[in-house]
This record gives C-alpha cells, structure tokens and sequence, in this order.
C-alpha cells in the first residue's frame, strides 16, 4: 500500500500555497477552483511528497495537536533558518536531540507543526 496524498482543509489557500512553495519548496502541480471552493495540488519533483490543499467556505478547517510534516533541508540548515526567518515566519532554535536529526520547527499558516531537519 502507499500513501496517496495528505489533504488539508485550509483557512487561506494562498497564503497555504506561498508556505508550502517558497518554504518547503514544494511544486505547484494544480490550482483549481470549483463550485465549492478552491484546491491546490503540490508535490516535490519526484512526486513523493503530495499535498493537496483545500479552502470550502463552511468546512471544517485543520485544527491539529500532535501531527508534525517534515521536510529535509538540502544544503545548509542555518541558512535555510535564516531564508525561514527572514520570511517572516517563527522558527524555533535550531535543536539537536539524538537520534532525531538537526532540526527546526515553525507553523504553517493554519498552525501545523513542520519541521525542517539536516
């Protein structure tokens, strides 16, 4: 069996889609609207990482405790915090805690826990 996609019900698809595209450096594969509302799809190059996002007015939105997405971080972390940062987004320190990798954290703009890890 595999994973298909993850789907979040988000609040702003927008500002959902610059998140996941400048900072996660996901593709935007599709940006569609419909009678309902508007979904995006995005993936990474290779496809092995699917999103797709999802604004319907009069849905539930994401509300989530203890779901966390991580991405791998090509290249330096520092830097990448910095690019985080710089953004305008709230990473946190930069943790290291064996066995887990070096990594930061900082919510996507419906408060999901990502972290970006070295």
């Amino acid at each position: 069996m595999e994973l298909n996609r993850i789907t979040i019900m988000v609040r702003d698809l927008e500002k959902s889609i610059e998140f996941y595209t400048k900072i996660a450096k996901l593709e935007l594969k599709a940006n569609l609207r419909t009678p309902m509302g508007k979904i995006a799809f995005l993936s990474n190059s290779e496809e092995e990482v699917k999103l797709e996002l999802i604004e319907f007015k009069g849905f539930e939105k994401a509300e989530v405790k203890g779901l966390v997405l991580n991405f791998h971080v090509e290249g330096s972390l520092e830097e990448f915090y910095s690019v985080v940062f710089n953004a305008g987004y709230e990473p946190s320190d930069i943790f290291e805690m064996p066995p887990k990798p070096k990594h930061f954290r900082v919510k996507d703009p419906d408060g999901i826990l990502v972290e970006f890890y070295k």
